[in-house]
């Protein structure tokens, strides 16, 4: 996303516009993607022929029942991908502001606060100092802390969930070639 959004309106009205988009297009998923569309007709298609094959043959229709379990336990697979991803980035994302906070903020507050002490206490050397330590953290411009932890891989947990989540599209991928070729 490009930072034009967040000079214009700030970032925490961005990313509410940026849920309110991930929520539309959840929806929207939901009620148009091919996938889902397939698996619901699929689905409706087996009821109907197991109500269709009870009603003639008077039996349970086992089989047609779980064609239509199938179909709707893939869509709902899907909803557990979409709602394990959303965890996963949100405790991420929570956790990298609470590394902007503790960097950015925290440190240079804590230096401030020590040199404020220490010009009370009448050690003005002392508090030059540690006033000197808090303008040197106050212009680095560039979180170094927080975006080695971020993104040189101590939180693999998104990571892992979206190969976790590629795999499962490919042995998606794999059934259905499977099923198309006999």
């Amino acid at each position: 996303m490009a930072t034009f959004r967040y000079k214009r309106d700030g970032l925490p009205l961005s990313l509410i516009k940026v849920h309110d988009d991930i929520l539309k297009s959840t929806v929207d998923y939901f009620e148009k993607a091919k996938e889902v569309r397939k698996g619901i007709k699929q689905a409706r298609k087996a009821v109907k022929q197991a109500l269709k094959f009870a009603k003639k043959k008077n039996i349970n229709p086992g089989i047609k029942i779980g064609m239509a379990r199938e179909a709707l336990e893939g869509i709902r697979e899907e909803l557990s991908y979409t709602r394990k991803s959303i965890a996963k980035t949100y405790s991420n994302l929570d956790e990298a502001l609470d590394r902007i906070q503790n960097e950015r903020l925290m440190q240079p507050l804590f230096l401030i606060d020590k040199a404020h002490e220490l010009f009370r206490e009448k050690q003005v050397e002392k508090g030059m100092e540690t006033l000197k330590k808090s303008l040197e953290e106050l212009d680095k411009k560039v979180l170094v802390k927080t975006r080695t932890a971020l993104f040189a891989g101590t939180s693999n947990q998104v990571t892992a969930l979206k190969n976790e989540i590629e795999e499962y599209k490919q042995r998606q991928r794999l059934g259905k070639k499977e099923k198309k070729e006999p």
